[in-house]
Parts: structure tokens; sequence; C-alpha cells
């Protein structure tokens, strides 16, 4: 299409973002090169004031210099990051009427300002700036520097159906922000058959848990068909912790924040419990390594455990020195519980073989919770009535096998014109 159609498109809709940048592509390819950038710009700011934070990032990324870029990822963090607008319903971008007898120069300098004149002006377009706008995972709670740090390692993908996002056992770290689209979560049995754990849908965050344990996967995620995700790298978001140790921090909280909420879904023990900011206070997160031991048998009680991610083996030795496997644990179970309620030795040794996240409440911490949660009390005695009942089982004769030393739609904003 030529200028002066591409004119016309965006005088028929003002607010049509993919009518703005087929107009800076025609004026870049025709060698307008700095009403190209103009242009560029303005349907970059546009598409943050309607609530398009995706295309607005896509198209700040891919087409402005680093100066522009820099202010329009500040003007996007005033208005989707830590301090923005919090009250009140997420609005609706106004519609825009079109531009009724709007008439294209025949000359072609003529055209050139026009395009600038009618796409530069956009700020009647957008919404008011106290306008709450839609929340982004992550960046929604982002101050400007670290907002801008994250924007700029972040990229684009493409879905298609079939593209494997996240591979189970993998240790690759990476995190993706689902924008549009579905992903399904499937984990692999010990005989190689395939369950499946669910769908997830946009937006979203999947793989989060790789900013906190260098752990193998433990589920697989792929996409069902077309849709648009964000990478990020978390290796190189742990790298920026050096620059900016803040950002890692908030990431970090944001996802046990998911952890502790999935947790509080899941848990038998925790789902009765109605204080939950008391008991989610009273825990602290901590991350193991491959191999790690959490709790050794005939150790003080070293308090209770929730794993939040990774999967665990109890282990238990008898009299004669004999160790073995007696149970697995896995995302949302406890342990630790029979030596918390009872106050004598562990009568297991936990083992996490490829490392994981758990949730840990000191004794110390529990005598001063119990009285606030009297709810997670009785659901731990009961946990571990259930528990001592397996563990004699698993003690009487021929029930374990010994072993010896045990351990153990916008996608146009990122397609390349070029293919079209």
């Amino acid at each position: 299409m030529s200028l002066a159609e591409r004119l016309r498109a965006v005088a028929a809709a003002p607010a049509d973002l993919k009518a703005r940048a087929e107009l800076a592509e025609t004026l870049s390819r025709e060698g307008a090169t700095e009403e190209a950038d103009a242009v560029w710009l303005s349907t970059a700011r546009l598409a943050c004031g309607r609530g398009e934070f995706f295309v607005a990032l896509a198209l700040g990324r891919r087409y402005l210099n680093a100066e522009r870029l820099e202010a329009l990822l500040r003007e996007m963090a005033a208005r989707y990051g830590a301090g923005r607008a919090r009250q009140g319903p997420v609005v609706v971008a106004p519609q825009v009427a079109p531009f009724e007898g709007y008439v294209v120069p025949d000359d072609a300098d003529d055209q050139l300002f026009a395009a600038l004149k009618l796409s530069t002006d956009v700020d009647a377009l957008m919404l008011p700036k106290y306008a709450r706008m839609p929340a982004i995972p992550i960046f929604e709670e982002l101050p400007p520097d670290d907002f801008v740090a994250l924007a700029h390692e972040v990229e684009p993908v493409l879905l298609r159906e079939g593209l494997e996002l996240l591979k189970q056992d993998s240790v690759e770290r990476k995190v993706f922000l689902l924008v549009q689209g579905q992903a399904k979560a499937t984990t692999r049995r010990a005989d190689g058959g395939e369950i499946a754990l669910g769908v997830r849908k946009g937006p979203t965050l999947l793989g989060e848990v790789s900013l906190l344990t260098e752990a193998p996967r433990r589920t697989s995620l792929t996409a069902l068909g077309p849709g648009i995700a964000w990478r990020i790298d978390a290796q190189r978001v742990l790298e920026l912790g050096t620059e900016r140790p803040a950002l890692v921090e908030r990431m970090r909280a944001l996802v046990k924040d998911r952890l502790l909420s999935d947790l509080f879904q899941s848990s038998r023990v925790l789902a009765g419990v109605p204080n939950r900011d008391a008991v989610v206070a009273a825990f602290t997160v901590r991350t193991f390594p491959a191999g790690a031991v959490a709790v050794e048998q005939g150790a003080p009680p070293p308090g209770l455990f929730f794993l939040l991610h990774g999967r665990g083996e109890v282990w238990v030795t008898d009299a004669d020195g004999n160790a073995g496997q007696v149970a697995d644990l896995d995302a949302g179970d406890a342990f630790g519980e029979m030596s918390l309620l009872t106050g004598q030795p562990t009568t297991a040794r936990i083992v996490l073989p490829e490392g994981g996240i758990a949730l840990h409440l000191s004794a110390a911490a529990w005598n001063l919770l119990k009285s606030k949660a009297p709810e997670l009390d009785q659901g731990l005695a009961q946990l571990a009535d259930v528990r001592r009942g397996e563990l004699q089982g698993y003690l009487a004769e021929g029930t374990v096998e010994l072993v010896e030393d045990a351990v153990d739609d916008a996608a146009w904003a990122i397609e390349d014109p070029e293919d079209d």
C-alpha cells in the first residue's frame, strides 16, 4: 500500500495500533527514517496508554533507539509498575471515532508532514494516568529502575501447537510469562507413561521456580496452539542481582508467594487454617541443593516442613543399622510433624535427591503460633497418627527393602513484516 493509503487507514481507525505500525513501516521503506521513528514511538506510547502492555514492549524493543526506549519504559513503569494506580476497576480503552472528512495531501512532502501530525498526537486517545491498568505478573510489583532492567531482558516467543516450552528433568533456567494462549502440563511416570496435570492459561507465569532452585523440572509444559509468551532467562536475572539485588529479591518473593498460595489450596493440613497471614509470617522458605539431607534421623526436633517444590525420600534405619527407603514425598507433603508434636528425636531421614524448596516452621516458632492456629495443631496431630502407623508398618519384618550406605493476538507486533 502507498503512503496515502496508509494515512487513510489511520484516519479511518485512529486507535488501530496495527494500522499505525504499518504506516511507520511504509515511511521506513520510503526512506523517511526520522518520521518513521517518531511514528513508532507514538504507536508504542499509544499501546502503553490503552492497556496493550506487551504490544508496547514489543514495538519499543524492536523499533526504538536507546533513548526513546528508555523514555517509553519509564512511562510503562509509571502505568504498570509498583507505583501504578491500584483502586477501582480496570478501565476499558475509549472508543475513537474515525476522522471524518480527512483529506490526504497530494504532495509527497506534505504527506510526510501529515503522517507526523496524524500519528504522533496520541494523548487524547490514551487512558488517563490515574486509570487502573491490567496487572502484569512480576512487572506489577517492580519500581521504575527494576522495571526497566527486566524489560530489557525479556524476549518474545510466538507459540504454535506442540511447541515445548519446558521439559521435565531439564535444569535449563527459563521462565515464561504466558500472555496469550494455553499450555498443558504433563509429567512422565516411571514406566514412561504420561500423566496430564492440567492446562495453564495466559496471563500466567510458567517455570518460575527456576528463580529459586537449580533442581530439575518435575513437569513438561507444551503449547496447545498459537499464542504469545515472553521468555526470561532466570540465570541472567540472577546475574542482574549483582547490580540490582532488590530486583532478584522481589522476583523471588513473588515466586514464593505463588508457591505458598498453591500449597494452601492443595495441603490437607493447611487448607482449613483460617489465619493464613499469621501462619505464613511464622514460616521461612528454605532452598536445598541436590542430595541435601533436610532432616537427620535421631536429631532433635527440627520443626515442621512443607515441601513446596521437588521430591523427597523418607529413609529409616532399624535397630540393626539397616537402612531402607519407606516413602516418597511430593510437593505439598509435610515432614517433621511427629517430632514437633512429641518433642522426641526424629524417626526418619529426609533426603532431597534433586534439591528442592520447603516451607519451614521452627519448633520455637511453633510454640508461638499454635495458639493462633489451633486448626493447624489438629491437622498435624491427624497427620502424625497416619505417619506413625505407616512407619510402624514399614519397620515390620519384610516390609523394608534393605540397602547399604543409603543416602542419598498481538503477534503482528512480534512477527517480521517482511514475512507477509
